[in-house]
């Protein structure tokens, strides 16, 4: 491969040349090479070959490895962040109708904005509960599974600076208002793997959520959710609810997993 500096279809040389250094490299089957090697395969200077592996290098594109140069991890982490692009909402939506238990409840996803929680998606399944968040709504993230499924992601200490000083709202007499009982509850939730909206949004409702690594293009963590009566909710369908819930996450999370394929979840 020969990358000209001249190439009228290339608007930023620069540019160019650091995409043909990674597609060589790539090319290379995790071989290192070096600054000589890359040069002569493209067809470029070594000085200025140089300096775009120290700039690709600095941005943690290509990694130095021995006397030579391979992929760098940034690579991982854009490719990764590619794929949870991949109509991850249509994919939910699949998920639930795939599920067990959820494809016959009420299912959403949100993410944190501030101290809120966004819903992004609704999945309303057989036995739908009509007297819940819609697409577009926001609610306080103390009040809800999601938000506070979401928060447990957070260092506690980062979490605990985030929330000094707020005053929390309520949507019922069971929500959390004071700080230190919400951190209590995210620490909880940060064991077991999950958080509990137990009437804290409305009474008779509970909702189970289980936070998501990264949606779309944002490295912010998500989260899913299962809303459910009350009355309904013994410790087997709970623990069925929670199994389905985790087997979406880790679908969502991991476009290629076949779906359906089991995650070894409990």
């Amino acid at each position: 491969m020969t990358v000209s500096a001249s190439d009228p279809g290339s608007l930023v040389p620069a540019v160019t040349r650091a995409v043909a250094i990674l597609d060589t490299l790539g090319e290379a089957e995790g071989r290192p090479l070096s600054v000589s090697e890359l040069a002569r395969a493209l067809g470029l200077p070594k000085s200025s070959t140089g300096n775009l592996c120290a700039s690709l290098e600095a941005a943690g594109m290509i990694t130095r490895n021995g006397t030579g140069f391979s992929l760098g991890r940034k690579l991982v982490e854009l490719g990764g962040r590619y794929l949870s692009t991949v109509d991850q909402l249509r994919d939910f939506y699949e998920l639930c109708r795939r599920s067990s238990h959820i494809s016959r409840e009420t299912a959403r996803v949100a993410v944190l904005d501030g101290l809120d929680v966004l819903y992004l998606a609704r999945y309303d399944g057989t036995q739908p509960l009509r007297l819940t968040a819609n697409i577009g709504d926001r609610f306080p993230a103390n009040c809800t599974a999601t938000g506070k499924a979401i928060l447990s992601t957070l260092d506690p200490a980062v979490a605990e600076d985030r929330l000094r000083g707020r005053t929390l709202p309520a949507l019922s007499e069971r929500s959390l208002t004071a700080v230190p009982a919400l951190l209590d509850d995210l620490a909880a939730s940060r064991e077991r793997g999950y958080a509990i909206d137990d009437e804290e949004a409305g009474a008779g409702i509970v909702c189970l959520a289980v936070p998501v690594a990264g949606f779309r293009t944002d490295s912010s963590p998500f989260a899913i959710s299962v809303t459910v009566l009350k009355a309904r909710l013994d410790d087997e369908f709970r623990e069925a609810l929670l199994k389905d819930l985790r087997d979406i996450a880790a679908g969502l999370e991991n476009p290629m997993l076949p779906q359906g394929a089991p995650t070894g979840s409990g």
